[in-house]
């Protein structure tokens, strides 16, 4: 593999990184200035990152799998296949994992509606 991309790569997200922090900083200081509570900027807490990352990682899987079928038949050639079939099945691993978390979501305010 071609190492002398590494270092240019890693400059970059380092520098990005730096950036991200400082405005984040900056960001919480200025709430903590003017009087505000800084817990607003906290999330919610009820992210389902590992179902995220589990249904992320088995479409592309998924994708992989089909991709190489696709490619072994002579469907597509192999690098649009895998390509295509990875980004397919991993933007609708997401998109599912949008819809589980807002039917959990609306499943637990419900209550807090009737009362």
């Amino acid at each position: 593999m071609h190492e002398e991309f590494f270092i240019p790569i890693s400059f970059f997200a380092m520098i990005l990184g730096i950036v991200y922090l400082s405005y984040r900083k900056k960001e919480r200081m200025a709430l903590i200035q003017s009087g505000r509570d800084a817990s607003i900027l906290k999330e919610d807490g009820r992210c389902y990152s590992s179902l995220k990352w589990g249904l992320l990682l088995f479409g592309v899987g998924l994708g992989l799998l089909i991709a190489e079928f696709m490619a072994k038949y002579e469907v597509m050639s192999p690098e649009a296949a895998y390509f295509s079939m990875a980004s397919i099945f991993g933007g609708m691993a997401l998109i599912l994992d949008f819809f589980i978390e807002k039917f959990r979501k609306d499943k637990e305010s419900e209550p807090e509606k009737k009362s």
